[in-house]
């Protein structure tokens, strides 16, 4: 969870990563996703894009946490 945290304070504070979530946005892929939840408000659409930032936090979290894992039992296997 730390991590997930972690990497969406990214979106916050670092300005790339800020234009690219407003690019992501602002794609026609995005605007359906407004459609087919029926989101019609600015306050639906801002809640859409939070839920997409944490969604891809938590899956960028789980990937690197995947990877540590596989290194840590490659370097555990190679000592025994």
């Amino acid at each position: 969870m730390a991590l997930t945290l972690a990497f969406a304070s990214v979106f916050r504070f670092w300005q790339p990563a800020i234009k690219l979530a407003q690019h992501v946005a602002g794609t026609s892929a995005w605007q359906e996703l407004y459609s087919l939840f029926h989101i019609e408000s600015g306050l639906g659409r801002e809640q859409l894009i939070l839920t997409g930032i944490m969604i891809a936090c938590f899956l960028l979290a789980l990937g690197v946490q995947a990877i540590g894992l596989l290194i840590f039992q490659r370097i555990r296997k190679n000592r025994v």
